[in-house]
Order: structure tokens, then C-alpha cells, then sequence
């Protein structure tokens, strides 16, 4: 009988959690649905080593309010949802309840990606920790697009210093490009396991730009993307930050190692399109498995490697 509780109970938790994935999905068209399932890769680059599951988590928050949040949130959620489905490398749990940072929640999963979350999500210490610890006794995370400006708040960019040390850097400065203007992209490792898509190619792209502040640095993290910045120009009138304008260094995505854990960030994920982009696909596809912990990666930092 008591089995049959708890069985009954973690169904219910389950069904909590999974009640966000509906009402977000129902806004994508048929159209775009298609598009989307068109551009899903056909295989994972690497076999799950064990049956893995991805913690998807949404909140956009101001001044302890929750917004709407970023219109590519569901175009994201249903990417990677269906990669795992139709790849077999992981099951997907969406969510925008932080209870499901609690210890008793948190455990069953092997990754969280932080899908365009925005603001002060949490405040409670034990949450932060349990965060943290996750990923630094052996789990993965995932951020993309505005998951660097998370545990942020104009005008106070670090609000949770330790959270920005984990991903790698917070976003400061505004967006020297907007959603809509055109940025190259140059490969800075590519023959990289995680950049394997791109085929050793640059390519352009129309999204909004995060430009980083401290703790972003190269010494720390392996950065795979950048924007080229010999064919991507820097518009007037724009505010950027005085160390990107001297050293022109605009990382797009990286890995790092976090204690036993594995972090993945890119910030390409503004638009709905981003997500029905076949090589972006693959690239968050390798960056989830290598997160998960089953696409092992040199996360060796790029001033570092070959030393």
C-alpha cells in the first residue's frame, strides 16, 4: 500500500511539472511545428549511456513578477523535447515551478536547461545551493540565450555571484546587435566534438547579442563560437563594454567543467527560428549530450589548451 502511494505521488509530481509543456506548446502554428520536426537531426552524436532526463526550466521575472518571457521560450521547449524523443538520448520535463529545485525533485534528473530564463528566479539559499550542487557533484546544465541574464536585475548585473561563476559570465552592457541584425559567426575550435555540425564553417545569423562582463574569461572557459568580428560590423551609437571594445571578444558559446559537472551556454536562442535552424539543432543536440554526461569533451580553457 505504501508503494502504491508513493508511486501515486511521483506520478503526481510528474504531471505537476509536465502542465507548463501544454499551455506553451499551443501557441506554435502547425507550420512552425513542422518546421521544427524538419530540422530535428536524425541521430544523437553519442549513445545515452544510461536512460537520462532533461529538466527544461522557464521563468522570466521583474521585481519579483512574472512575465511572459522571451516568444522563442515554446519554439525552444518543443526543439528539445523532440530531439530527445526522436534521438532516444534523453526524456524532457518541463517545468516553471521552482519547487522542482527542492532536494527530493532535483535528484531524478541528469541535466537542467535554463531556457531563456530571466531575473531574480529564487532567493531562498537552500534552492541555490541544491543548484549548485547538483551540477558540481556530477550533473550537467544548459543555458541558453538569456539564461546569462538570469539571477540578474538592472541595474544590479551579479545578484547571485556564485550562479554567474557556474555558467561562466553574466550579461552586461545591453546588445551591441539587435534580434533582428546580422552577426558572422566563426568557428574557434573546429574540429571540436560539439562543433561538429558546422563542418568547419562560419556561418551568418540574425539574433540578439549578449556581451559579457567578469567572470567571462578564456582562462576559464573553452569557448567553441565567437562573432567574427573581420565581417560583422560594430554599429554606431551602440553601448559597448570598454574590455569587448578593446579586446572585440563576443563568445557565442562554450563548455566548462564545474566541479564534476559539465556546463553547455549559447546564447543563440532569441528568435523562434534559432530553433527550426538544423546546424543550431545538432550544436544544442552536442551540447546537451555533453552536459548529460554522454558526449565527453575537452573542456581544457581556450588560453590554456595546447600548452
Amino acid at each position: 500500500m505504501r508503494q502504491k502511494m508513493e508511486s501515486m505521488k511521483a506520478a503526481l509530481i510528474i504531471w505537476c511539472l509536465l502542465l507548463p509543456t501544454s499551455i506553451s506548446v499551443g501557441a506554435i502554428s502547425p507550420q512552425e511545428r513542422k518546421r521544427i520536426e524538419d530540422a530535428i537531426p536524425e541521430k544523437a552524436p553519442a549513445a545515452a549511456k544510461q536512460a537520462r532526463k532533461l529538466l527544461i526550466f522557464n521563468k522570466d521575472i521583474w521585481d519579483g513578477v512574472v512575465r511572459k518571457g522571451h516568444t522563442s521560450i515554446p519554439y525552444g521547449n518543443l526543439a528539445i523535447e523532440m530531439m530527445g524523443r526522436k534521438t532516444k538520448a534523453y526524456e524532457t520535463v518541463i517545468s516553471s515551478d521552482i519547487a522542482v529545485f527542492r532536494p527530493e525533485n532535483i535528484r531524478q534528473f541528469d541535466a537542467i536547461c535554463f531556457n531563456n530564463t530571466t531575473g531574480v528566479l529564487f532567493t531562498d539559499t537552500k534552492l541555490k545551493k541544491n543548484l549548485l550542487d547538483f551540477i558540481s557533484e556530477g550533473k550537467g546544465f544548459i543555458g541558453i540565450h538569456a539564461a546569462a541574464a538570469t539571477f540578474v536585475q538592472w541595474p544590479k548585473y551579479d545578484q547571485w555571484p556564485q550562479f554567474g561563476e557556474m555558467l561562466g559570465a553574466y550579461e552586461n552592457g545591453g546588445h551591441p546587435w539587435k534580434y533582428n541584425e546580422w552577426i558572422t559567426i566563426k568557428l574557434d575550435e573546429p574540429d571540436h566534438l560539439l562543433n561538429a555540425a558546422f563542418n568547419g564553417k562560419g556561418f551568418k545569423i540574425s539574433d540578439e547579442v549578449f556581451q559579457f562582463q567578469k567572470p567571462y574569461s578564456r582562462d576559464k572557459l573553452r569557448v567553441l563560437l565567437s562573432i567574427d568580428m573581420d565581417k560583422t560590423e560594430i554599429i554606431s551609437g551602440r553601448l559597448i563594454l570598454p574590455e569587448r571594445r578593446k579586446d572585440k571578444d563576443f563568445a557565442v558559446s562554450w563548455i566548462r567543467g564545474y566541479g564534476k559537472g559539465r556546463v553547455f551556454y549559447c546564447f543563440l536562442g532569441h528568435n523562434p527560428q534559432t530553433f527550426w535552424n538544423p546546424p543550431i539543432l545538432q550544436h544544442y543536440l552536442a551540447g546537451i549530450q555533453f552536459a548529460l554526461g554522454d558526449l565527453p569533451a575537452d573542456t581544457t580553457p581556450s588560453n590554456k589548451a595546447g600548452q
